[in-house]
């Protein structure tokens, strides 16, 4: 599963159509696209859903790129330059020529993992994050709408998202494997806990602004609020993952003890709510993010995991609470 070969031989169907076709693919699979996405359906369809696949993406994502730094095991394009990097605008710079595995089931010569972990060239790859992203987004979509077509898109989605990063180079099938596990765990995990079960009831569901004192009540507080910060010390955990998990979670216990808003609205109101979330997120990302340079030039860690948390908050908050104001939304008190 670690064989070049394989990706060589998918390659070898190329032409600037494929290439154009996967690229296409790949990016809905990027931060940008998985954005895009949850805030169509956050602003645009429900906003309880979107909050909860947020949360999916979020931890998906979180889990993912720890385990990539556990591993730490190359691309493709790294350890054979017979492996085009199609869609970019470089050949592969690899000096490195067959040293994929030798066998199905085999794994990658140690020698070359050792040399590329000492020096690395790129991120690592396994498990691959575009595949877990893929599944876990749209298999959760699947939880929410249960409808042909959404069945149609996600199926695409969940082919040809893997399917392109290995035409393109990024990825050997194991990554791939690897991604999809991670996902359907991820989902199966929010599925029984969340979806099936009444965990997020009495908070998503119930009166704004209160809450039941039992065991449940308490554990998604502790969720919320203290798991996020717990896990700041663990090596190699995604801190800008833990950022917008706290922008995410405190942005809406604002608007929770207000009322969250209901999902009602016209076609052209869920439009121009979408419309303002995306300026919101753009408009609150640039802004912080020249701030940031212009005022804090030390520990730029912590800049950048504050600056993506206040993103969060400003985003969410701002755009629903705008959204209200211009009758857009409604505030609701009780689903």
């Amino acid at each position: 599963m670690f064989q070049t070969e394989i990706i060589i031989f998918i390659q070898s169907f190329a032409s600037d159509f494929w290439t154009g076709f996967f690229k296409f693919w790949s990016a809905i699979g990027t931060i940008p696209g998985l954005i895009f996405i949850t805030l169509i359906i956050l602003f645009g369809i429900s906003f309880r859903g979107g909050y909860i696949l947020m949360h999916i993406v979020l931890w998906n994502g979180i889990i993912t790129l720890c385990l990539k730094e556990v591993f730490a095991l190359p691309r493709p394009a790294n350890v054979d330059f017979n492996v085009k990097l199609l869609g970019e605008s470089y050949p592969n710079p690899t000096h490195f020529e067959s040293m994929g595995a030798k066998s199905f089931f085999g794994e990658l010569p140690a020698d070359a993992v050792q040399t590329l972990r000492a020096n690395p060239m790129d991120s690592w790859g396994f498990p691959s994050g575009h595949t877990s992203s893929a599944i876990a987004l749209w298999g959760s979509i699947l939880m929410f709408f249960k409808k042909i077509g959404v069945w149609v898109i996600a199926a695409a989605v969940i082919i040809f998202i893997p399917l392109s990063r290995m035409y393109l180079g990024r990825h050997f099938l194991a990554d791939i494997i690897g991604g999809y596990f991670i996902g359907f765990v991820v989902v199966y995990i929010f599925y029984y806990f969340i979806y099936k079960g009444d965990w997020l009831e009495s908070f998503l569901f119930g009166n704004s602004g209160q809450i039941r004192w039992d065991f449940k009540s308490f554990f998604l507080l502790f969720y919320f609020i203290f798991l996020p910060l717990l896990l700041l010390p663990i090596p190699n955990i995604y801190r800008e993952g833990i950022a917008y998990l706290i922008g995410l979670n405190l942005s809406f216990l604002l608007l929770w003890m207000r009322g969250i808003p209901k999902d009602s609205g016209t076609v052209m109101q869920r439009i121009y709510r979408v419309l303002i979330a995306v300026v919101f997120y753009l408009g609150a990302s640039q802004l912080l993010e020249k701030l940031s340079d212009v005022i804090f030039r030390s520990e730029p860690g912590a800049v950048e995991f504050i600056r993506i948390a206040l993103t969060m908050i400003l985003f969410l908050w701002g755009a629903t609470e705008l959204s209200i104001k211009l009758g857009l939304f409604r505030r609701n008190a009780k689903f």
